[in-house]
């Protein structure tokens, strides 16, 4: 099994995170997915946006929640990057437009455990089936009940369940849950059994953040399904050097 790269957010060192640019060059360096970040303005567009106030990436205090589209779309999401030129948020349609001609694969990350977005589930699983996407399409989130709520919706789709501690109990909750993927932070890969337990019990692992090559190259050595990473030409190398024979 060769293990897929996945650039997190985009190609983010070179390019605003969760932009258009960002998901392209992805395309162009050759990955095997991207990863990004949903969430819903407040009159019901699914976007692509990490944070959830949106101080940090735009310089202005508001909250992402509280924007229209319209209001959002003028916000230069790429202020934080002053040698970059502007870029909006780009809405979850104008990805999907562009990844359905791909030969990617994306993970959807629902960002709905600090503000609940009632409802998200659904609207991303229509958007998914508008296109004909669920064999390309992960689902992950922090919030169990959000992944357990998509997985009845969707039996078919890979869903996942995002973590960021030492975990130990997580493939046993999400094979009682009837979930596909554990998606923890890098560092539980430091437990050597993580990954053979899992894929034992049928589950895929995909690491978020591997970015170190100590990392990257154990995760390789270790067959994990999936690195996501800020580093994606160093994942790319270690990978052809160090790859295991499947």
């Amino acid at each position: 099994m060769t293990t897929k790269i996945f650039a997190h957010r985009g190609v983010r060192k070179h390019f605003p995170e969760n932009t258009m640019p960002a998901f392209k060059a992805a395309d162009a360096m050759g990955l095997d997915g991207i990863e990004l970040d949903v969430q819903r303005t407040s009159d019901g567009q699914l976007v692509i946006c990490h944070d959830e106030p949106l101080q940090r990436l735009s310089g202005e205090d508001v909250w992402l929640k509280d924007l229209t589209y319209e209001a959002l779309a003028n916000l230069n999401i790429a202020h934080y990057r002053p040698e970059s030129p502007p870029e909006k948020v780009p809405t979850l349609c104008e990805f999907l437009d562009w990844f359905v001609e791909t030969d990617l694969i994306v993970n959807l990350e629902l960002k709905n455990t600090i503000v609940s977005y009632e409802g998200m589930e659904k609207d991303v699983l229509d958007l998914v089936d508008h296109y004909g996407l669920r064999d390309r399409v992960i689902i992950s989130s922090f919030s169990l009940e959000s992944m357990i709520l998509m997985k009845e919706m969707a039996p078919d789709i890979d869903v996942g369940f995002l973590y960021q501690r030492l975990l130990p109990c997580a493939a046993k909750t999400v094979m009682k849950h009837g979930l596909d993927a554990i998606h923890p932070i890098y560092f539980n890969q430091l437990r050597p059994w993580l990954t053979s337990h899992a894929h034992r019990k049928g589950l895929k692992v995909r690491l978020w953040t591997v970015d170190r090559p100590l990392f990257i190259w154990n995760a390789i050595w270790r067959h994990v399904d999936t690195i996501i990473t800020d580093e994606p030409e160093l994942a790319l190398r270690l990978r052809d050097v160090h790859s295991p024979s499947s």
